[in-house]
């Protein structure tokens, strides 16, 4: 088994950088599948994804894109957890969705967890309320050239490469 496939299964166990690996290797893996969601979106709308235990409502009004998230095997639905204003150029746009949509992932990873023997609590849907792509993240929501610093310093090598490895 993976490690990927293994934090399928870890869910809110998995620790900030591990968290934070795994957007980085999302966003990287997935590149391509998130630029034509991104295009899908801002064509339709909305449209929905799913990842791990988990389902995905993104919903694009107004030039702001929010989601929505349920665990697959229940009706309750968390609404309007994180959302993104978008600009008017559309490379920029996309690049900003990729993440997006990459940030959301790792939320319903974290939140709806494949099924496995490691326990969940049940404690509603928690997020990081600064996303990764952020530099208010590597701050605290402080001085961005702190967060900027921080960032070039951070190193996820060795759980990127476990990630990469099958």
């Amino acid at each position: 088994m993976s490690y990927f496939e293994d934090c399928l299964k870890l869910g809110d166990m998995l620790l900030r950088d591990e968290r934070r690996a795994l957007y980085k290797y999302l966003l990287d893996v997935n590149s391509d599948l998130y630029s034509s969601q991104a295009i899908s979106l801002l064509n339709s709308g909305n449209f929905t994804r799913r990842i791990a235990n988990g389902e995905a409502c993104y919903f694009f009004k107004d030039g702001v894109v929010s989601y929505s998230a349920r665990r697959l095997d229940s009706n309750e639905v968390s609404t309007d957890i994180r959302e993104i204003q978008l600009s008017r150029f559309f490379p920029l746009n996309l690049r900003l969705l990729r993440k997006y949509f990459a940030q959301c992932d790792v939320d319903v990873i974290q939140n709806f967890p494949i099924p496995s023997s490691i326990p969940q609590e049940e404690s509603g849907y928690g997020i990081n309320v600064n996303p990764y792509y952020s530099l208010a993240y590597y701050s605290n929501g402080k001085n961005l050239l702190a967060g900027l610093i921080k960032k070039i310093r951070t190193n996820d090598k060795e759980i990127l490469t476990k990630l990469r490895t099958l």
